[in-house]
């Protein structure tokens, strides 16, 4: 029962903090966008977050969800692929799928096995949502340790645009702001990986995301440890991905399959029966 309830509260968290991500907005500031430094765009367009990105990775999962200073823990696995979606499971005793959460371009998914229950959120009808500018793509690139532009444009693209700054064991790019939206990424000189991501948003929001343990894993340099902490929302959630066992390249991306017996239930429904359970 008590990996249930922990389960339950994982999902939870999981499905709260990515629409915290996807929507919270920061108060307005003026970033001063100066001319590019060259040698620290060089550094950066080289990095392996611009130059060779993560487009692909499954791995298992150490979930660990701190909210409001409560925290649970759970096992799971994580799937992604570069324009079809962000697959979490959560798993009872490491073994069985209780539930699931997915992002896709257009919607998002919550689907609570134990209930036999599910949900399906547009994007396009949460208003907030709209109004931040934020979408898929940026959930998508946080969690695949990539360099991106509020606006949309590849990074390579915008890195023109961006601010630079020499902070001691890392270079900085800050983008320039959109709809509101500034972020800010760090790339350590000596390994040229990218550190954390930070973002402000209007209305009082932010948004700092850790990476760490870095290996090589099919060429690619990615990290173990995703660590994001989300607040100034009324809420504040950290969370910890430690993945293991990952794969990265040429992975398959299926979406859950939903069974008839299953009810559709009103957002706002479902999360109600998961607490409840």
């Amino acid at each position: 029962m008590k990996m249930r309830n922990a389960g339950n509260k994982i999902l939870l968290s999981l499905f709260v903090a990515a629409l915290l991500l996807a929507g919270c907005k920061s108060k307005k500031s003026v970033v001063e966008v100066s001319r590019a430094d060259i040698e620290s765009m060089a550094l950066v367009s080289a990095a392996p977050a611009v130059a060779s990105p993560c487009t692909a990775l499954s791995g298992n999962l150490k979930l660990s969800v701190d909210v409001n200073g409560k925290p649970f823990s759970a096992k799971g696995t994580m799937r992604i692929k570069e324009g079809d979606g962000v697959q979490i499971g959560v798993t009872a005793l490491g073994l069985v799928e209780i539930a699931c959460l997915e992002f896709f371009p257009e919607n998002a998914r919550l689907i609570y096995k134990l209930g036999k229950e599910y949900t399906d959120v547009s994007y396009a009808e949460v208003a907030f949502l709209q109004k931040s500018g934020i979408n898929y793509e940026m959930l998508e690139s946080v969690l695949l340790n990539r360099i991106f532009s509020p606006d949309g444009r590849p990074a390579l693209q915008a890195l023109p645009d961006m601010a630079f700054a020499d902070e001691g064991d890392c270079v900085t790019a800050t983008t320039r702001p959109s709809k509101g939206i500034v972020y800010k990424f760090s790339i350590d000189k000596l390994t040229g990986n990218l550190v954390r991501s930070e973002g402000q948003h209007e209305g009082g929001g932010h948004v700092v995301c850790d990476y760490s343990g870095f290996e090589d894993i099919d060429g690619v340099m990615f990290p173990h440890t995703i660590s994001l902490a989300l607040g100034g929302v009324g809420t504040d959630v950290a969370l910890s991905f430690v993945l293991s066992r990952v794969e990265i390249g040429n992975i398959v991306f299926t979406p859950r399959r939903i069974s008839s017996s299953y009810d559709k239930l009103a957002p706002e429904q479902l999360l109600k029966s998961v607490i409840k359970k």
